[in-house]
């Protein structure tokens, strides 16, 4: 349903198992996992994605397209009580949960449109991954 950019993902950016480098860590300046913004774009067939620009603390911002209308995405950061709530938490297998255990202040990004919702925690490469957690 959408897709991460990745930095990174170049040939340059390659390490020698052909697995992509870890995000940067940023400067201080981002102390506070946070949703960004959120912005319409339309693609060159026409349609219309949601990006979604978000920012992990002590990383560098990232963003990830979800392919409808931002009027009809929600993303936020949520804990893993949040998680449970929505009850996503189960959909979630060991080695998923692990991710979101570890991430920073416990907030993983979390992505819901009309069909499908996701959560985008960081995996041991250092890359932000889609994890469908509804569809």
């Amino acid at each position: 349903m959408a897709s991460a950019n990745e930095p990174g993902n170049s040939a340059a950016g390659l390490r020698p198992t052909g697995v992509p480098a870890p995000a940067p860590r940023s400067s201080t300046e981002h102390t506070a996992s946070k949703v960004l913004s959120k912005h319409d774009r339309t693609l060159s067939d026409g349609a219309q994605v949601c990006d979604v620009d978000f920012v992990y603390a002590g990383r560098e911002p990232e963003d990830v397209f979800w392919e409808e209308p931002c009027a009809s995405v929600t993303a936020r950061m949520v804990s893993r009580s949040a998680l449970d709530a929505l009850g996503r938490w189960g959909r979630l297998d060991q080695y998923q949960r692990r991710f979101v255990a570890d991430m920073p202040g416990g907030q993983v990004l979390y992505v819901e449109g009309n069909f499908s919702a996701s959560i985008y925690p960081v995996d041991e490469t250092g890359t932000s991954i889609e994890v469908a957690v509804a569809d």
